[in-house]
């Protein structure tokens, strides 16, 4: 009874879904702090969460995993800078690009745009940057801006060595880019979140919205839309591509970068207004494709034993554009054919995430790394996937597993 109280507390007052990381994962965070105040009976605990409002910061650290590191999925970057440099700074040379990211963790994501934004070749003065998160702490460690090698993931680390100095296996970024990034203790799910503030023209809110409740989503994909002005990019994750279907927002894409455009009301109105079921074509960005809905188009036969891509092709695009049932049977049609394709694996994993199908997601993951045992990104994925279940255990050994692949 106790913690089916705290998890209403907790989705009151953060919006959280608790489907979303499970009663388990709430379970194990209460256990952890009953330790930590020496509490041994939940009900003594829950009159000492309500007594004590520290304790409701110490409980949200418990709660939220965050799990982030430099140029998390780096196409975003490059999407970035491409923003910035075709359409952004022609228009607006002389004006300052403000950036939000939200949540920020321990500042892994906010340091990285204002790294892609100096690699871009704007100067200091050219861009503000907040950074806010819930968590009093992460903004801490955000601050003092001290990375160990778990914050460095991928391939190119050539960033490393010129904005981080290395003492006594830690990395401690450059004082000049610290100082680029403002840090705020704030809650998206609060209804004034950052109401004096100046609209932004990018804002970045990655693997947020998958953990709200439905009515905390809406509220704050409202409060996003307000915040961003008009022509600007909101970054979102892969698996929350289509909670934005329903929105005024317009997705863009470069690669498999996701980010949505937010639309003029005049805008607005011919997209509504278009019966032809054709793509809206905004004015053109170099690099940037910019599609209203999908186009599947016809599938080409299969020549003996090679696969066609097309099909997998597809699969992405249609899932890309939120049509994930579309995604769904086109990656199926794909596997009838090609049955040890590890990629069209971790795609419909990925589609089943979205969807809120997690246990499907992680088999279809499974299944990848059954098929490609050392295969990056179904391992992350599934160590995402296990953190949000709790089972932290199982997710430190899949990181542990991902960390030796780099070595």
């Amino acid at each position: 009874m106790a913690q089916s109280v705290i998890e209403a507390l907790l989705r009151s007052k953060i919006g959280l879904d608790v489907n979303s990381i499970g009663s388990g994962a709430i379970a194990s965070a209460i256990s952890q702090r009953m330790a930590d105040c020496s509490i041994s009976q939940i009900s003594d605990y829950l009159r000492h969460f309500q007594d004590f409002p520290q304790e409701w910061d110490a409980l949200i650290d418990r709660v939220i995993v965050p799990e982030t590191w430099f140029f998390r999925e780096p196409e975003s970057f490059a999407l970035l800078k491409s923003y910035v440099l075709s359409e952004w700074l022609p228009k607006k040379p002389q004006c300052v690009l403000r950036v939000l990211s939200v949540p920020c963790a321990t500042g892994e994501e906010p340091y990285s745009i204002a790294i892609a934004l100096l690699e871009a070749g704007l100067t200091s003065a050219q861009f503000h940057i907040d950074a806010v998160d819930i968590s009093k702490q992460c903004l801490l460690k955000a601050q003092r801006a001290i990375y160990d090698k778990y914050s460095f993931r991928g391939n190119n680390f050539d960033f490393q060595e010129r904005y981080f100095q290395s003492i006594n296996s830690q990395y401690h970024l450059q004082a000049s880019v610290k100082n680029l990034v403002n840090f705020i203790n704030g809650n998206l799910a609060d209804a004034n979140f950052l109401a004096n503030q100046k609209v932004y023209n990018v804002i970045f809110c990655r693997n947020l919205l998958i953990y709200f409740d439905s009515v905390t989503r809406e509220q704050t994909t409202h409060i996003l839309e307000n915040l961003l002005v008009t022509g600007g990019l909101l970054f979102v994750a892969y698996a929350e591509a289509a909670l934005l279907m329903k929105t005024q927002l317009l997705s863009v894409r470069q690669s498999s970068a996701i980010a949505y455009r937010k639309l003029s009301k005049q805008q607005n109105f011919v997209q509504k207004s278009d019966i032809t079921n054709k793509p809206i074509i905004l004015p053109k960005l170099p690099e940037l494709a910019i599609n209203n809905k999908v186009e599947i188009a016809p599938q080409k036969q299969i020549v003996g034993n090679n696969l066609n891509t097309d099909l997998l092709d597809l699969a992405k695009t249609a899932a890309n554009q939120g049509c994930l049932d579309e995604a769904v049977q086109l990656c199926n049609d794909y596997i009838n054919q090609n049955q040890m394709n590890a990629e069209a694996y971790v795609l419909l994993g990925e589609v089943q995430q979205a969807m809120g199908e997690n246990e499907q997601a992680e088999q279809y993951f499974r299944k990848a790394i059954y098929i490609q045992p050392n295969h990056e990104a179904a391992l992350t994925h599934l160590a995402l996937l296990k953190e949000q279940q709790g089972d932290r255990v199982s997710a430190s050994l899949l990181w542990q597993r991902i960390y030796r692949l780099k070595r």
